[in-house]
């Protein structure tokens, strides 16, 4: 047979900006869903026919940051914010070969794809620089996964004490920082040579499933030159640019060291801002900022979840939506999210921002949670044609069982999946067209041998990368000087920006 007929489902449609709940027979053909059928009508016996009255059909949920090589990092690191978190995340991803690359990314791929999430852009940081062969591994594995992928391989071009507040006096005297704080990176011209050939080798492979960004690590850990090399490649290739901006407190205060204005006016007066532009978590903005972000028709990707964990604040969700500026949502890394299930974040978004407030107009909400985590994501990620149930649009699709707690009684289908549901009741996962999982299940990936390699390179990493960790924990003496003072600088209320 050809095609699939879903017949009667429950399809979650949305519509300007709203999701209805309507029974419609879902026709997919090659990689599209081609139409939608009232229940009953007759149908071309080539389709394979699937009784999907007891269904819930979704659009699949877009993940717009990960970053893949932290899929081995799970659990590794214990309660501390971003700047002494990383130091753990860093040096557990420090010179693996490409099998565990590979691993690594496909641990991330099944997590994904048996919760519902058929899309995803990674943020790739390969260390201790970038290079084709490990971004080569990375893109295999996206390709066996069966998902659709924006592949953004980050590039930055400063050592690591060169991107924090940093004063002299936070170092102990002579104190070695060679092997991790103080290690220059590859020269500028030679990461963005790497990525170009990584773009010409695979955007576009695999029926079109993947496709290549480019990721500047953050304004902070790149020079503007590299930089505008990054807005040079987006704009050459239409390519989104995906870069970290303001996640924390401690980020704006080394945007004002490097630039003596914010990071968002520096990133627009360089001609970085554009619809391609996604900066992620956007947190620490300054008052105008986001009428800047707004105006050059940017986007911004929330990741609520990481940035609780890590006790980088609030992203202001209510106030950009407001003035029109797109929204992604993103799980973040596997080590400072510990889960890769995008519906979770976005049950944490339609909730989060009620605390800021109790006037229940600002508040998202789960049909617009709904929304930024399936058609937002995917505008804002650029992936056109992907997102919604609707004739010509890609046939990515997650079927829920409606026989399960979370719809019983079933009153409002939006609101009983974002606020009740959590994948377990996933029934189906289609990707451009195949199905991905069935009965809990991934259909092509042996899932259960994935987890035991992965288990088995993070029991020889807890030996082979002791000296990474103890080269990238030097730094923490330094981290917590530097974090003391700008707290007391904080708390007596500092006015200086």
């Amino acid at each position: 047979m050809s095609g699939y007929l879903f017949d009667n489902a429950l399809c979650l449609v949305e519509r300007a900006g709203r999701f209805e709940a309507e029974r419609w027979s879902v026709e997919i053909a090659g990689s599209k869903i081609i139409s939608l059928h009232v229940p009953g009508t007759p149908m071309p016996s080539e389709r394979e026919f699937i009784d999907a009255s007891h269904l819930l059909a979704i659009p699949g949920f877009v993940n717009c940051h990960s970053h893949s090589p932290d899929n081995m990092t799970r659990g590794m690191t214990g309660d501390m914010p971003l700047e002494l978190w990383s130091l753990t995340s860093s040096a557990a991803r420090e010179k693996r070969d490409l099998r565990e690359i590979y691993v690594s990314t496909m641990l991330g791929a099944i997590e994904m794809i048996l919760s519902g999430t058929t899309a995803v852009l990674d943020h790739v940081r390969i260390s201790p620089d970038v290079d084709l062969d490990s971004l080569d591994a990375v893109a295999a594995a996206w390709k066996d996964s069966g998902m659709r992928v924006v592949i953004a391989p980050i590039v930055s071009d400063k050592s690591v004490v060169d991107t924090l507040p940093f004063e002299p006096g936070d170092f102990s005297e002579g104190q070695d920082l060679s092997s991790y704080g103080r290690r220059q990176p590859l020269p500028p011209a030679e990461q963005m040579r790497i990525v170009e050939e990584f773009y010409n080798r695979w955007n576009g492979q695999s029926e079109g499933r993947i496709s290549v960004a480019i990721g500047p690590s953050g304004p902070q850990r790149c020079s503007d030159a590299l930089l505008l090399a990054a807005g040079e490649f987006s704009e050459r290739h239409n390519a989104i640019l995906h870069t970290h901006a303001l996640e924390t407190r401690l980020q704006r205060e080394m945007g004002f060291k490097l630039y003596r204005r914010g990071v968002v006016a520096h990133l627009n007066e360089l001609g970085l801002l554009t619809p391609r532009t996604n900066l992620v978590h956007s947190i620490w903005l300054e008052p105008g900022d986001i009428e800047i972000i707004a105006a050059a028709d940017a986007s911004v990707v929330h990741n609520p979840v990481s940035n609780a964990r890590l006790g980088s604040g609030y992203c202001p969700i209510p106030d950009l939506l407001e003035s029109g500026v797109r929204i992604g949502l993103g799980t973040d890394s596997a080590c400072c999210n510990d889960s890769a299930n995008l519906l979770e974040t976005v049950k944490w978004t339609a909730l989060l921002h009620n605390l800021r407030s109790d006037n229940e107009e600002r508040w998202i909400g789960p049909g617009n949670a709904l929304r930024l985590g399936t058609s937002g994501g995917a505008n804002v990620i650029g992936l056109s044609g992907v997102g919604r149930i609707e004739p010509g649009y890609s046939a990515d699709i997650t079927f829920f069982r409606l026989q399960n707690p979370a719809f019983k009684p079933l009153h409002d289908p939006t609101r009983q999946l974002v606020l009740s549901e959590n994948g377990r009741a996933i029934d189906r996962v289609m990707i451009n067209g195949r199905i991905a999982v069935s009965d809990g299940r991934c259909t092509n990936i042996d899932a259960s041998a994935i987890w035991d390699e992965a288990q088995a390179i993070a029991d020889r990493r807890r030996i082979d990368g002791a000296s990474a960790h103890v080269a990238a924990n030097a730094l923490e003496q330094p981290i917590r000087k530097m974090r003391s003072r700008y707290g007391k600088l904080w708390a007596e209320g500092c006015s200086c920006h």
